[in-house]
């Protein structure tokens, strides 16, 4: 993975939205383009996010983190590990299901890339916990999460997705139960590769013991609530985008 230590990471985080913001116009405002090069824009997209999870699981390979530098870039592998390495995030969950859309354009998932994939959202607007996090960020964060948040965008416009009223409250369910089944299963997580490894190892899938910005602002909150917090504010949040194009019509 990229490390971006040879310019300021806000500068980096600064581009990225600005970015996001410059791809939404083009969207909704450059139809004739997309609609033109749309196949190779999906294809672009599909090697970015096969990068990213190469990128980011080729520790498998590697008994421990290794960094090497080109010019004045820095890379780093950073080793396989049971306690985070897994997929077992919102928006890592959320980027494998885009992938999978992409090589296969099934439409059975495009609700779940609306609703929950645009939590990616959140990932570019504010990066996980504090904001000092961002200089830990390297290219797989930031395209991923770019990706993410265009998507549901792009599956309106250009792909013919309706969103659902229901799906809205069902993913938001669905959301909740996977948040709640992991405080038990981080739980057992933590013990057997405590006891396995002799030292303290935390697993926290789904974040529900960090809490990103929850923690940031509320301090240390019970788990359960945390997730019921997070997928309340996630249904607001999906009601929102429910309400902006449930009714739109784009000719492309």
């Amino acid at each position: 993975m990229l490390l971006f230590d040879f310019i300021n990471p806000y500068i980096t985080y600064l581009f990225v939205v600005l970015a996001f913001v410059f791809s939404i116009g083009a969207i909704f405002y450059r139809k004739e383009f997309i609609t033109k090069h749309k196949k190779t824009i999906m294809n672009i997209a599909m090697v970015l996010l096969i990068w990213t999870q190469v990128a980011r699981y080729a520790g498998i390979f590697f008994e421990q983190d290794t960094t090497w530098s080109l010019w004045f870039f820095n890379f780093k592998i950073t080793s396989f590990s049971y306690a985070s390495h897994l997929p077992f995030y919102m928006c890592r969950l959320s980027v494998l299901v885009l992938l999978y859309y992409l090589v296969t354009k099934d439409k059975r998932v495009e609700s779940f890339l609306f609703y929950w994939g645009a939590t990616g959202l959140a990932g570019v607007i504010y990066p996980n916990g504090e904001i000092i996090n961002i200089f830990n960020l390297t290219e797989t964060f930031f395209i991923d999460h770019f990706l993410l948040a265009i998507a549901p965008f792009f599956i309106i416009v250009y792909q013919g997705y309706r969103p659902s009223k229901k799906d809205a409250f069902i993913i938001a369910g669905l959301m909740f139960a996977i948040l709640t089944l992991f405080i038990p299963i981080n739980n057992v997580m933590t013990n057997v590769l405590t006891s396995s490894n002799g030292e303290e190892v935390l697993v926290d899938y789904f974040y529900v013991k960090d809490q990103s910005i929850v923690k940031v602002v509320l301090g240390n909150i019970p788990s359960i609530l945390f997730v019921f917090m997070h997928s309340l504010a996630a249904l607001g949040f999906f009601s929102v985008y429910y309400k902006l194009f449930k009714n739109k019509e784009y000719n492309v």
